[in-house]
């Protein structure tokens, strides 16, 4: 609202609602794999391209890879991740046909490595109870 002199206050941080109850569109991916992260965008179609971007990701806080499946087996159409001040973050992006919802872990720069590799060799991801919803505040 920049055109609201009157700011209303916002709530502190720790004050703020949070949902899990969120889903998103459903990701259309025209190619095989599709990886993503600030500087490129584009289809690839070895493990190897992965690799280097989730090296670089660990060596530069707020940076993010993403690994879109153009067809999808295993109900994920994605496996995205950062490095936060908190350490790295995993999400799947799981498919149903009402949408997408993400689901979430912390883990170690290795064990982020075998996800994406996991997923880039068979679509799936093992030990999806270890993950939990992501969690969104409310407006």
């Amino acid at each position: 609202m920049f055109w609201n002199r009157k700011k209303a206050k916002e709530p502190a941080a720790d004050e703020r609602k949070l949902t899990t109850d969120v889903t998103f569109e459903k990701t259309v991916c025209k190619v095989p794999w599709n990886l993503r992260t600030q500087e490129i965008d584009r289809q690839i179609e070895n493990w190897w391209e992965v690799e280097e971007c989730l090296l670089d990701m660990f060596e530069e806080e707020d940076e993010f890879v993403t690994l879109t499946a153009g067809e999808i087996q295993h109900q994920i159409r994605f496996v995205q991740s950062c490095t936060c001040a908190e350490g790295i973050v995993v999400e799947l992006g799981l498919e149903d046909e009402t949408g997408t919802r993400l689901v979430q872990k912390s883990c170690s720069a290795e064990g982020c490595m075998d996800i994406f590799l996991e997923f880039f060799e068979t679509t799936a991801v093992h030990d999806l109870d270890s993950y939990h919803p992501t969690e969104f505040y409310t407006s």
